[in-house]
């Protein structure tokens, strides 16, 4: 099966930009759109992940390129130009300015409760479609992983066949496969959409400028890492976290360690001499992952969704 792309370049590409948080499934979310499309979609075409420490939060570039087979596939590394843009969480369009670069016409798909006239601001987006999907409760709800109602959508606006997507997505994680199910419905019947002609309220972005052809003359230092830089004594990692965190109920624990198993960044939680005493907001992303483990006692579930 081999299927038209629904935008390209100069250089006969798609790109398709994700960006997220360590731990949100982004560079998973990449491979699987990657495999489907030179696998099964008849494409062929690039993938690129950039990412850092998951304790720090550091934010996951992903970027994905489709072409046509017989296209000349000679580009690397993060795109500048995407027509195609997934934000795992609206906090970090404006840190990141994730909206430069964009191409005319390009859709944008966002985990935010925000509207996407209010995204479209955010971005300053010149124009396109702005898609709007709270894949945060969907992803909770459903007991599935956040990328999950991202990818969906995503795939669903790339006209891939969604009964494909769902087969493809129920074997590769055949345990997970009612939950993904679940994600997948709930994304695509409540994402919010709105299309924005250029109606000249923001002007149409350039790309980050590079560096330019790379020689000897301006190429990074290699092997020096400036420790006094990148140390992480006294860092406040909270912002991974956005103010999401787990309620603790101390009276309804009785220190299983379940939440250890789960815990992307162990360090969020707080022990002592075997005991679990709560949660250090400088390290804990809010994932959940604890919540969905913790155990029911006669005192109710230690952790909860505060």
């Amino acid at each position: 099966m081999s299927i038209a792309l629904p935008a390209q370049d100069e250089l006969g590409f798609c790109n398709i930009f994700m960006s997220a948080l360590g731990g949100d499934g982004a560079n998973m979310a990449g491979k699987i759109l990657f495999k489907f499309g030179c696998r099964d979609l008849g494409l062929d075409g690039g993938y690129d992940a950039r990412y850092g420490s998951e304790k720090k939060g550091t934010a996951t570039d992903v970027t994905v390129r489709f072409c046509q087979v017989g296209t000349s596939v000679r580009q690397a590394g993060s795109t500048s130009r995407p027509h195609f843009l997934v934000a795992f969480h609206d906090d970090l369009i404006a840190p990141l300015d994730l909206g430069r670069g964009l191409h005319a016409g390009a859709v944008v798909v966002v985990n935010t409760t925000q509207r996407p006239a209010d995204v479209r601001n955010l971005l300053h987006l010149h124009s396109g479609r702005v898609i709007c999907l709270d894949a945060t409760k969907i992803a909770f709800e459903c007991k599935s992983r956040l990328n999950m109602p991202l990818v969906a959508v995503l795939c669903h606006e790339l006209k891939f066949p969604d009964q494909q997507v769902r087969e493809l997505i129920a074997y590769q994680w055949p345990r997970a496969k009612e939950a993904n199910m679940a994600a997948l419905s709930r994304a695509l019947a409540g994402a919010v959409s709105e299309d924005f002609a250029d109606d000249r309220k923001f002007p149409l972005s350039q790309p980050k400028i590079s560096r330019g052809a790379v020689g000897w003359r301006n190429m990074l230092n290699g092997g020096a890492i400036d420790a006094l830089t990148h140390s992480t004594k006294d860092r406040d990692n909270r912002i991974a976290g956005r103010g999401h965190l787990p309620k603790f109920s101390a009276g309804a624990c009785n220190s299983c360690g379940i939440c250890l198993t789960v815990c992307s960044d162990p360090g969020g939680l707080l022990w002592r001499e075997g005991r679990m005493e709560g949660i250090d907001e400088a390290f804990c992303k809010g994932c959940m992952r604890c919540v969905e483990v913790c155990p029911e006692t006669k005192k109710g579930k230690a952790l909860t969704v505060a």
